[in-house]
């Protein structure tokens, strides 16, 4: 059964754990104006999904506003952390890249694997090869640039139990609207992750 719930997505405040934090760029002090604007902010992330799917179940949403889709990875594992996070995106910034690592520092995830297109990897030879370095330290983790366009993050949390995001959006910040299914499915997990997997095995790093 699918279930609709128009959700409000907002910027939560960014997570930066452990050693990621050397390289996300230092946030301007905040006036206090601002710091009741990122309280705000705090409370609604709390909103963003405020239980998981049930298993079966799809939840449609909306994203708008000024936040990009690691903010949403980041809340949902707050929820529940999982064994293997997979990630197929057209680009990503310096700061999401350091929050992905400082999730794996957290233990939020045990394992990551990120797609990427080659369009970014072309256009930001420095910030992929930092990225891949960061992976390579940790084991279970790959970093692969492809011919591809997909934005598709899965969350395995054990065998017959996963959770998949499919949308537009990228892990990049941006003011467009943006529109997120969540999925609770096994099967659409497996399907998924598998052909990721293969992807990164072809391209990949790690």
């Amino acid at each position: 059964m699918t279930a609709f719930r128009p959700a409000p997505f907002a910027a939560p405040p960014r997570p930066v754990f452990g050693r990621a934090a050397q390289h996300a760029d230092t946030p301007a002090p905040l006036s206090r104006r601002g710091l009741a604007r990122r309280v705000r902010q705090a409370r609604l992330a709390a909103d963003l999904l405020p239980e998981l799917p049930e298993p079966g179940e799809s939840v449609h949403a909306l994203m708008t506003g000024r936040y990009d889709l690691c903010q949403v990875i980041a809340a949902t594992l707050a929820l529940k952390p999982c064994r293997h996070l997979r990630i197929a995106t057209l680009c990503l910034s310096k700061r999401n890249a350091a929050e992905l690592v400082g999730l794996i520092e957290a233990g939020r995830c045990q394992s990551l694997t990120v797609l990427v297109s080659d369009f970014f990897k072309g256009h930001n030879k420095e910030e992929f090869e930092r990225f891949a370095a960061d992976l390579s330290a940790r084991p279970g983790c790959r970093l692969a640039a492809a011919r591809s366009h997909c934005k598709v993050t899965t969350f395995d949390y054990d065998d017959a139990d996963g959770l998949v995001f499919e949308g537009s959006a990228n892990l990049r910040t941006n003011k467009n609207r943006e529109h997120l299914t969540a999925t609770r499915d096994r099967p659409l997990h497996d399907w998924h992750a598998g052909w990721i997997d293969a992807v990164v095995s072809q391209h990949g790093r790690g």
